[in-house]
């Protein structure tokens, strides 16, 4: 009878620990927007480094997907050798972001390497109400 009480207080304290500890985790992963735009201005990133273009219209508003993909369109014989993102202004009240983008790039009519800063605005939410960081900005010019 004894040994089955310690049982049950070793498995309530297990049980209660794995509660705290999935409460402290649950805590620990109340949307941090602040990482989160970092992760998406980074998947943007790579989607713009491996020219995955008609990918990287997934991150961008609604508002201005159309012309997005205009650009597309436009940018066919870009290739990107770099991206890297070389400043974050962050406003956590206006939950929004201004990511500065440094692009190296060639076209394939030139054999030039160029390099390019990408100001990229994105804010958290869209009019239709998703919970997510949408990108504001269209593509640069790749001149």
């Amino acid at each position: 009878m004894k040994d089955q009480t310690i049982k049950r207080k070793r498995v309530a304290g297990i049980f209660l620990a794995m509660l705290a500890l999935l409460v402290a985790v649950c805590s620990c992963a109340t949307y941090n927007l602040r990482a989160n735009l970092d992760e998406t201005a980074r998947a943007y990133g790579i989607t713009i480094r491996w020219k995955h273009f008609e990918t990287a219209e997934l991150f961008v508003a609604s508002s201005i997907r159309d012309q997005f993909e205009k650009q597309v369109s436009e940018v066919k014989d870009v290739e990107v050798t770099d991206y890297q993102i070389v400043h974050v202004d962050y406003d956590e009240a206006a939950k929004k972001a201004t990511v500065s983008a440094e692009i190296t790039y060639s076209k394939r009519t030139s054999n030039r390497i160029r390099t390019l800063i990408d100001k990229q605005v994105w804010l958290y939410g869209d009019p239709k109400g998703s919970k997510q960081w949408y990108l504001m900005t269209l593509l640069p010019e790749f001149k």
